[in-house]
């Protein structure tokens, strides 16, 4: 006698209402301070959480404790507009941490309380185009604005560069404003 699980434990249709519909990697929202259009931002990632490793040699064996919490750069890509406005923002960004000419950094800079120091939020939307999940980074500057290539050779694209950030500290959309989660 075969056993009917159509609507049982291992169904197609309980598999697909265990997660609603899943998230997409191409819906997402990155707001970026000076970025009128976060359309224009292409690609990023949700940053990932690491936390160190100790280990404490004990008879032998090795126990591993938690660690320090740390905070890898982040980078996300822009779509470059025929104003250049998107480019021209970060690289301003980028100059006031350290000026090309004079190679000084400002002391509010140095010591953290600079308004220069942006917060960037990454959301994930469903499929209704609302914020699902996210995060924000908080105490964000660009450490880099890559190059951008140029080549006769190349069709059928539009130019794209990337910038990376460095942050101190994130909060999950769920922790809201309360402060420096993790920091």
């Amino acid at each position: 006698m075969a056993n009917n699980q159509s609507n049982g434990p291992m169904s197609i249709s309980t598999f697909k209402a265990a997660f609603d519909g899943g998230t997409r990697p191409n819906r997402f929202k990155i707001n970026v301070p000076g970025v009128e259009n976060h359309i224009l931002v292409k690609a990023g990632s949700v940053p990932a959480e690491t936390i160190g490793i100790m280990q404490i040699p004990f008879r032998g064996r090795v126990a591993k404790l938690p660690g320090d919490r740390a905070y890898a750069e982040w980078t996300f890509t822009v779509l470059d507009d025929t104003t250049d406005n998107v480019r021209k923002t970060m690289v301003d960004w980028h100059r006031k941490f350290n000026d090309h000419k004079t190679n000084v950094v400002g002391k509010d800079i140095l010591g953290g309380s600079s308004e220069e120091y942006k917060s960037i939020s990454v959301m994930q939307l469903d499929m209704q185009g609302e914020e699902h999940t996210g995060v924000t980074l908080h105490q964000c500057w660009p450490v880099e604005v890559s190059a951008i290539d140029l080549s006769y050779e190349t069709a059928d694209s539009l130019v794209e560069f990337s910038v990376t950030i460095a942050y101190d500290w994130l909060e999950s959309a769920t922790e809201g404003g309360s402060g420096q989660a993790g920091g």
